[in-house]
């Protein structure tokens, strides 16, 4: 295994040297180091000059950097060769990415995605350095001549030992071998045969490394496993199995965990780019892989045959890409608007931002400003349309990528000659994206390129050729180049016909400090397998739920406050009405969560570009946008991916408070044991969310008369328990569209399958105590007959892969505490439904506020 992974990686470094072609300074001549190792030097080397490019570094920054590097030979390189050897990259990575295609020879890296290349070379030399000389000048050499930040040097000390690797040589077949018994060969044998060789074969059709044989044999044997797992376990807990037949079955399962143990600590001391090769890729983010491979083949191809003589010359604020990446142009025209650009290079930009266009509901307008300081602030909107094919794929690179580059240039007119335009590049500067803007733009893409491609996201697509329909919408395209003088970048722009971005400088607005908001604008660098670890707490604590509100002062109209408060945010603007304000806040919306400062840190992070200032929770955006981004920093921080899944168990004791954001599509199961000696449990329900931003709330109790379902046929069940989130009863509390009840013992199991089949979820909550559940929906959707569709009523069919979850939680056994759904009262059980609660006693912040009794002085 570990030569197999030796190979691989000088496979990368001979084809990164290779594909960059012949320079002066890349002569292995001029090279420090074993000639074992120069190779590998070399690729780091181009590298690391693509990276720097990648983030908008102009020449000279770069030249500086390598300037004193040690990789290089005596007679140390000048200033000229330098230069000369970052132009050679830059041509490569414009017109050819790189690499000479989307994928690196099968290898598994991508053209658009220098940097993660680069972190498993880093690893690699990591680990031969650490052979010969201390970590800690290891550390120091990582720091001071290849760029990783002394913060993140942690993340680069991957451990050194590849022991664990090497063991996997032994195959599980090799492991049956050494087994004594032959009955459990024979069973475990059948499980790898049956479910295994499809499983298998199913990860070989979609690995992303062909070329990367150790990877290869890794995934294959953990799908092989994992999926003979599951039979074995199904077979040990299947009511008929024969008691001779148990103690076989569980010597087999042993023999595929141990396996599975090996294969988990083999992973664990391979770099973080491996570790995301091996990740099972979700049905949506295949089909995000193949919409941008086909996006980018389209483009090289396209830079490489043709010739661009259009321009567009008129808009002020250009997105395209460089080769493989976002880049965008802004074009100052005044002085205000050349002042401003100056001051946002020297002191940075703000992270993107988000705006719709209330014109087409098609148009998203992304934005990047640098507030006014000391010196004037700038704002810039690029527009993009998600009906243009192009535009689609340029926002899912931007939403893979950390940031955009944006070049600056100030354009002049000659007094004379109205035509003659003069044109400077000032410099460059990079556009962080947060995560949560991210999740926004792919998920928005996403469901207009299934619009737009209808089968396509669901199908199996070639690895080099992509999707022929989207090839086909983008050949159908009048691209423009965009073309400046040499010291930026030329990018290549699509259909920008009616959406030319635009640049306002800021005159208006007073000073703030710059400071505040230069805090907390870098993406965090997750490693490649954070989505499987992106879990959070099990369960909020009891009556956490709390509101994320937006608010609105006459004294300012323009701005809107976004925050959150654990009372009701009616209450939270009577105490912001001070001596500070002249006029009382007006409360516009409000969220119920059960994370709300979870919720309004993503807001506020999201809404970055659109802050007034770093130190108020002022916003200038329109409602609607303020709307939309709380609801979708409600799902991202509170939905089902923060939930930890099965086999956990997610337990609801009274008083506990708990608001689920959903997505169309997701389905619940209910399951009870029907009595107490039961030997198993039943499915007694399936519900189904209908619209994202729906809310699925459950409230716990003790007394079982405060609860009632619709399902049950329970007196009042069609009443809404908490109506309206404010005590004046003028802010409704969305649309009611089921109402149904939890016993203690009864099972809820959240499922999602929007990602697909491979990427499916499932979270079980369990009642300890009595659960009230409503589900709310603030847009109303009805079925073919023009009805709503409520909670019960389900319009898809029940995928296949939501048998696993529930087969698991069947297979949990039995609840904690347990009674029946519909008691007797002449069995000695209280009945459902027979003491409704008021609003405050679901939403405990609807209770009056207590007024403080004051004592006049003598």
């Amino acid at each position: 295994m570990t030569d197999l992974r030796e190979q691989w990686i000088q496979k990368i470094c001979t084809g990164i040297t290779t594909a960059v072609g012949r320079h002066a300074l890349m002569d292995p001549a001029r090279i420090v180091g074993d000639p074992s190792d120069r190779d590998l030097l070399r690729a780091l080397l181009v590298l690391r000059i693509a990276v720097l490019d990648a983030r908008g570094r102009s020449t000279a920054h770069i030249t500086g950097l390598l300037a004193n590097h040690p990789v290089f030979a005596d007679p140390t390189p000048d200033t000229d060769q330098l230069a000369s050897l970052v132009k050679h990259v830059r041509w490569h990575v414009e017109h050819d990415g790189l690499t000479g295609s989307v994928m690196l020879f099968g290898l598994g890296l991508r053209a658009e995605d220098p940097e993660s290349a680069y972190a498993l070379l880093l690893d690699h030399w990591f680990r031969q350095r650490s052979h010969a000389t201390t970590t800690a000048k290891v550390v120091r050499q990582l720091t001071r001549h290849w760029g990783v930040e002394a913060s993140r040097t942690a993340e680069v000390l991957v451990p050194r030992s590849l022991t664990p690797l090497e063991a996997c040589s032994k195959t599980i077949w090799s492991r049956l071998e050494a087994e004594p018994d032959t009955r459990v060969q024979r069973a475990a044998s059948l499980a790898l045969v049956r479910e295994g060789s499809e499983a298998q074969a199913l990860w070989m059709k979609q690995f992303p490394a062909h070329g990367a044989r150790h990877l290869w044999e890794l995934g294959s044997q953990a799908a092989s496993c994992t999926a003979a797992r599951g039979y074995l376990r199904e077979a040990i807990r299947h009511p008929r199995l024969n008691h001779a037949r148990r103690p076989v079955i569980t010597r087999a399962l042993d023999v595929v965990d141990e396996q599975l143990e090996a294969l988990a600590a083999a992973r664990g001391c391979l770099s973080a780019t491996e570790r995301d090769l091996l990740r099972n890729r979700t049905q949506q983010e295949r089909f995000q892989d193949a919409c941008i491979r086909t996006f980018l083949n389209r483009s090289l191809y396209f830079r490489d045959s043709y010739p661009v003589s259009s321009c567009v010359s008129d808009a002020q604020a250009t997105h395209g890409t460089y080769g493989p990446l976002p880049w965008w142009n802004i074009i100052v025209r005044t002085e205000e608007e050349t002042e401003a650009a100056r001051a946002a290079l020297s002191e940075g930009v703000l992270p993107l931002g988000f705006e719709r266009d209330p014109g087409r509901a098609s148009r998203l307008l992304l934005i990047c400003r640098k507030p006014r300081t000391d010196s004037l602030g700038m704002r810039a909107h690029f527009v993009f349309d998600l009906d243009n094919p192009a535009h689609a794929c340029e926002l899912l690179l931007i939403a893979r990528r950390s940031g955009v580059p944006i070049d600056l240039y100030a354009e002049s007119h000659n007094e004379q000659d109205e035509w003659d335009i003069e044109s400077s590049h000032l410099g460059t500067l990079f556009a962080p994206i947060g995560p949560e803007l991210a999740g926004l733009i792919a998920q928005d893409v996403t469901n207009a390129l299934t619009r737009a491609l209808p089968g396509a996201r669901d199908g199996d697509h070639d690895e080099h050729e992509g999707i022929e329909p989207l090839s086909a919408a983008l050949r159908r395209l009048a691209p423009a180049q965009v073309q400046r003088f040499s010291a930026g970048r030329r990018i290549t722009a699509s259909s920008h016909r009616d959406l030319e971005g635009e640049v306002v400088a800021l005159l208006a607005d007073p000073p703030v400090e710059f400071s505040g908001f230069s805090r907390g604008t870098k993406r965090d660098q997750q490693s490649g397998d954070s989505r499987e670890t992106r879990t959070r707490t099990l369960l909020p604590p009891h009556r956490t739920t709390g509101f994320v509100y937006v608010q609105r002062n006459p004294a300012f109209p323009s701005m809107l406050k976004i925050g959150y408060s654990t009372r009701l945010a009616e209450d939270r603007a009577k105490d912001l009405y001070g001596t500070s304000v002249p006029f009382p806040y007006e409360v516009l919306f409000r969220a119920l969560s059960s994370r709300p400062e979870d919720v309004e840190r993503a807001v506020h992070r999201l809404l970055a570009a659109q802050r007034v200032n770093a130190d108020r929770e002022f916003f200038r955006v329109t409602l609607e946008t303020a709307i939309e981004a709380i609801r979708h920093c409600q799902g991202e921080a509170t939905g089902i991916t923060t939930w930890e899944p099965i086999p956990a168990i997610h337990r609801l004791r009274a008083d506990d408070r708990v608001v689920l954001p959903l997505r169309a599509g997701q389905l619940f199961a209910l399951t009870a044991y029907p009595h107490l000696l039961s030997p198993s449990a039943d499915i007694l329900d399936f519900w189904q969310a209908h619209g994202a931003g729906d809310l699925l709330e459950i409230h716990a109790t003790r007394d079982p008369g405060h609860v009632a379902g619709i399902s049950d046929y329970d007196p009042g069940a069609y009443e809404d328990p908490v109506p309206f989130l404010n005590r004046e009863e003028t802010a409704r509390n969305g649309m009611l569209h089921g109402r149904e009840r939890l016993v203690a013992g009864d099972r809820l199991i959240w499922f999602s399958d929007e990602e697909g089949p491979t990427g499916a979820r499932g979270v079980v909550f369990e009642a300890d105590d009595f659960c009230q559940v409503t589900y709310r929906t603030s847009a109303l959707r009805r079925g073919p007959l023009g009805m709503p569709l409520l909670l019960n009523d389900l319009d898809r069919d029940i995928p296949d892969a939501m048998g696993a979850p529930i087969r698991d939680v069947l297979a949990l056994g039995r609840p904690r505490t347990w009674a029946p759904r519909n008691p007797q009262e002449e069995d000695g059980w209280a009945v459902a439904a027979t003491d409704p609660q008021p609003p405050e006693h679901w939403l405990p912040q609807l209770e009056r506020r207590r007024r403080n009794v004051r004592r006049d002085r003598p």
